[in-house]
């Protein structure tokens, strides 16, 4: 199992970003049943927001790529009170957002790696242990 943020899983609607060859992989795994994904329920909201703010994408294309990120079956998880506190204490301590440590929670909670896409975030919190860099 792994933990992966939505950074990675845009990178399946986006395939000209960067390392969207390794999100590609990533994806191909899981839907052959090699590697199972979780993330926490807010990961859907994240995907929305950057679909509908953050992308030059009409309503329609916006719809239609959240479809087919909403298609896989991730297992989606929900934190507690005392995670959601132990994500906020990480925000504060390293200088990332509550978003971005709530999947490191999970990750730690699951026993699993977390991978994300950005770099900003990695380079703060790469030092945690189980957050990897897609594509390193």
């Amino acid at each position: 199992m792994i933990v992966l943020d939505s950074s990675v899983a845009l990178k399946w609607i986006f395939a000209d970003e960067v390392c969207a060859e390794h999100a590609e992989h990533v994806r191909v795994e899981h839907i052959s049943g090699k590697n199972e994904i979780a993330v926490p329920s807010l990961f859907f909201y994240e995907i929305a927001n950057v679909l509908t703010t953050k992308v030059k994408l009409s309503p329609e294309e916006a719809l239609e790529a959240f479809e087919l990120i909403n298609a896989f079956e991730f297992n989606i998880h929900e934190l507690d009170s005392l995670e959601y506190m132990e994500a906020m204490t990480l925000a504060m301590k390293h200088k990332v957002s509550v978003y971005d440590a709530s999947y490191h929670v999970l990750a730690s909670r699951l026993g699993c790696r977390f991978l994300t896409a950005d770099r900003k975030f990695w380079e703060k919190a790469k030092g945690l242990g189980v957050v990897e860099l897609l594509g390193e």
